[in-house]
């Protein structure tokens, strides 16, 4: 029995590795395409263009991991199906539930696959890619993010601790030096707005240091002119889902304290801790179709059906998440209500067709 384990579970790692190495192809190819009209500018080059598309790809692959195991588990077990191993292997007295044993399985080696992904690969790699990018494109300003958004513009140095999405900055510190490269002036704002040409400080304490004293004063709003524009905060600025859990969780204790909101945050949080199981559930689902009617069907139709059922749980995943911050439920139902159903329509194909 170990052995035909091992061989079903092989089977349906070996199709799942062969639909990532596809669709991550394609992912490649669009992700370069579209840096083609980057090239040339400053110091971007077709060899950093490269780079840049590489270090996102374990992003990409973690996002599209449940559509590629469903395609892979419904390949490798069909093409079993297909070649009549899967009734060599019933006839020989294997039950359908020690196949789905063997099957699971090979589940939860994707499942660590996919949560290493996700949670240590993805996103220093795409921290890295982005950082870079924005080194490459911008001759007058250099960026750090290691701690917060460091940034240089002439002689101030401007560190960020948080910004959101929509370009909010939070604590904002600016350092201005002298001539001489000395300390003269520290601003710190609590939060900064742009609108449109310039950012607009608010709430600050400004420090002004001189040979003779040092003077501190507050200031309601304040404008303020620099290089750091959005588009490069937002290129630094990560979605929430692409974060790893930890920091997602540490961010959303930060928002709590300072009375923010968190609902997107959170229903990323709850679909990372979700994705596992999401896996579990498409490798699954698999199983009732190969042993229905999908058996009797070639491998382009077998995609299509993949492809089909991939297409409608993402839109429903998307769907409900949102629909969980619009309407003010929590956000752990909507980002687990679409693996839920798959779990119970998978229950209930099991009783029609196997």
């Amino acid at each position: 029995m170990k052995i035909l384990e091992r061989y079903i579970g092989r089977t349906v790692a070996m199709s799942v590795v062969t639909v990532i190495m596809v669709i991550s192809s394609l992912f490649l190819l669009i992700g370069f395409a579209g840096e083609f009209d980057k090239i040339g500018s400053s110091n971007y080059t077709f060899f950093m263009a490269v780079k840049y598309t590489l270090l996102l790809l374990p992003d990409r692959i973690y996002e599209f991991f449940p559509l590629a195991t469903l395609l892979g588990s419904i390949l490798g077990l069909g093409a079993l199906a297909n070649s009549s191993e899967l009734v060599v292997i019933r006839s020989a007295g294997v039950s359908i539930f020690k196949i789905v044993a063997a099957i699971m399985k090979t589940a939860l080696v994707l499942m660590a696959i996919a949560f290493i992904i996700g949670e240590v690969i993805a996103p220093p790699a795409l921290q890295y890619a982005k950082l870079q990018q924005v080194k490459a494109l911008s001759q007058n300003i250099s960026l750090n993010t290691q701690y917060g958004l460091w940034a240089r513009d002439s002689n101030t140095y401007i560190h960020v601790q948080r910004a959101n999405n929509d370009g909010k900055l939070f604590d904002v510190h600016l350092y201005r030096l002298n001539e001489k490269y000395k300390l003269e002036q520290v601003l710190h704002a609590k939060t900064a707005d742009y609108d449109g040409k310039n950012w607009q400080l608010k709430d600050i304490k400004q420090t002004d240091i001189s040979q003779q004293k040092i003077s501190v004063s507050h200031i309601a709003s304040m404008e303020w002119k620099t290089l750091l524009d959005p588009e490069l905060v937002s290129i630094v600025t990560f979605e929430p889902n692409k974060l790893s859990i930890w920091k997602l969780s540490s961010y959303i204790n930060y928002l709590k304290d300072n009375g923010l909101e968190t609902a997107q945050y959170e229903l990323a949080f709850w679909s990372k801790v979700i994705m596992p199981f999401t896996i579990a559930a498409m490798v699954l689902l698999a199983v009732p179709y190969v042993f229905g009617s999908l058996r009797r069907t070639s491998v382009g139709q077998q995609i299509l059906i993949g492809f089909l059922a991939g297409l409608v749980f993402f839109i429903a995943n998307r769907l409900l998440g949102q629909m969980s911050i619009v309407y003010n439920f929590h956000p752990a139902l909507g980002a687990s209500v679409p693996t839920l159903l798959v779990f119970v329509g998978t229950f209930f194909l099991f009783r029609r067709r196997v």
